[in-house]
């Protein structure tokens, strides 16, 4: 037995091997996929909490990519196919198994460290957790900044790690696995390469959709393969529809996404989704193409879509209402969102945008009034804001009582936000007024796509937008604190 101090308590691990050593097989590949349906469970979907049964098509990409020549390997596929399960549970072999150059080293490498665990490294501590005979050789470590796998059996570690450049160089491992390779720059992945070479036999993969850019590792490896440079050791395959194919070609669904074929994907999730997703984003993560440049958030029928909903109405005093404040700095424009619910169910926003002075200015104080204008006219649930640009006006307006809501537009923040009023307006349950500075706001939004989604952004897009961003966070208020349901009034 291992002892292990962990937070000053004493963690108790066998050191004993595990069953799977005493199997005959000799190749990486079999034994690779043998140990992940023996031993790893699915954490989620289909077959939750069974061992793994892996597709046809993850088990030939493991032979290939498992075989003594191979030092790197790369895969372009659309999400929903399996990809961080299959990452993970390839993750848990190489840490128990897969030591025949000595103690293993599996970095899961993201371009977030908290994408990292999200995405592969946690689902890996699910499947261990969730085996006895993996549970018991296995010391968990859950300090922030500190979390691993480790295996006294075989002193193996397994970790996550944000794609910085010198933090990978680092490293010595024996096997590197990269989540979301088209949102991983070239340089990072040079250097995880670079580091994998310290050992006699050691291996790199990655997996993902195609980036919004073409300014990252994936995209950079794909074209140095069709320019037909020859890369030793280097191994790629692509699961992508055809350029150019009408978006909603079934088959060509059927040939970006190989879990179609498998039974782990629904063909109607993908009938849904091409309903409601932006068209950059479904061909993106649905059918694994490149997009070039960016889009308007709303598609290239942005304007036809935000005509649509035109349909002005009278704000209700002293009804339920959720507001959006993006303040800019300079010579940006600032803007108050105001949404209620509808009679019918929709969701009305109205704005109202100041924009700088030639000297590019803006004064704090015309927003802090409005605020207190639209507070003394509705019942307003609460007033969400970005501190950035608006932290003191907001403390003062949350002293004098107003419910000021501080949400700070990071990505991971913002994404489901955006998302979510995106879903609104497609679903068609958003109205206004017809404001023409109110459209061009929104009109001008361009998406920003990254690994787990999409949000808006003011640098990619080339006029102002503050008024779309105050929209995001009125409605997504409105949804996850809906306004309640009238009251039935029965005459006698």
């Amino acid at each position: 037995m291992a002892t292990v101090t962990r937070n000053r308590a004493k963690v108790v691990a066998t050191d004993a091997p595990g069953p799977w050593k005493s199997w005959k097989m000799k190749g990486r590949a079999d034994r690779c996929i043998r140990f992940i349906e023996t031993y790893c469970a699915a954490p989620k979907g289909y077959g939750a909490g069974k061992p793994l049964k892996l597709a046809l098509f993850q088990k030939a990409w493991l032979r290939e990519v498992l075989a003594d020549d191979v030092n790197a390997a790369a895969m372009r596929i659309p999400r929903g196919n399996g990809k961080s399960t299959l990452l993970a549970a390839v993750a848990v072999w190489a840490l128990f198994d897969d030591d025949a150059d000595g103690a293993p080293q599996i970095p899961i490498v993201a371009s977030t460290l908290s994408q990292a665990k999200r995405s592969v490294y946690s689902v890996a501590v699910s499947m261990v957790q969730k085996c006895d005979l993996l549970a018991e050789r296995a010391v968990m470590f859950s300090g922030i900044g500190t979390e691993r796998l480790t295996t006294p059996s075989n002193g193996g570690e397994c970790f996550p790690i944000a794609s910085d450049v010198a933090g990978l160089q680092g490293l010595d491992p024996s096997l590197a696995i990269c989540d979301e390779l088209g949102f991983i720059d070239v340089e990072s992945w040079d250097s995880l390469l670079l580091a994998a070479g310290k050992r006699p036999r050691s291996l790199t993969i990655g997996i993902g959709t195609p980036g919004f850019d073409r300014e990252n590792a994936l995209w950079v490896l794909e074209q140095r393969i069709l320019e037909g440079h020859v890369l030793p050791g280097f191994h790629f395959t692509g699961y992508n529809a055809d350029e150019g194919c009408r978006l909603t070609d079934e088959v060509q669904w059927a040939k970006a996404n190989p879990a179609l074929g498998e039974g782990f994907m629904r063909l109607d999730a993908l009938r849904t989704a091409v309903a409601m997703s932006l068209e950059a984003h479904f061909r993106i993560f649905r059918l694994g193409q490149w997009i070039e440049g960016a889009q308007s958030w709303l598609g290239e029928d942005g304007r036809r879509i935000w005509d649509r909903l035109r349909d002005p109405w009278q704000l209700a005093s002293k009804a339920p209402t959720w507001v959006g404040v993006d303040v800019g700095l300079k010579r940006d424009s600032s803007a108050v969102v105001t949404c209620q619910i509808r009679p019918d169910g929709r969701r009305h926003v109205i704005a109202r945008i100041w924009t700088p002075t030639p000297e590019g200015r803006l004064d704090a104080t015309d927003v802090m009034a409005h605020l207190r204008e639209l507070c003394d006219l509705y019942d307003v649930k609460n007033v969400s804001y970005d501190p950035r640009f608006f932290d003191v006006p907001a403390q003062t307006l949350l002293d004098e009582g107003l419910p000021m809501l501080e949400v700070p537009q990071s990505i991971e923040r913002m994404s489901p936000i955006v998302v979510a009023t995106f879903d609104e307006i497609k679903a068609e349950r958003i109205s206004h007024d017809d404001d023409a500075l109110f459209g061009s706001h929104v009109l001008a939004a361009q998406a920003k796509i990254h690994e787990r989604g999409f949000t808006i952004s003011k640098a990619k897009s080339r006029d102002m937008i503050d008024a779309a961003v105050a929209m995001a966070l009125a409605v997504h208020s409105s949804i996850s604190e809906p306004a309640p349901k009238p009251k039935r009034v029965f005459a006698y």
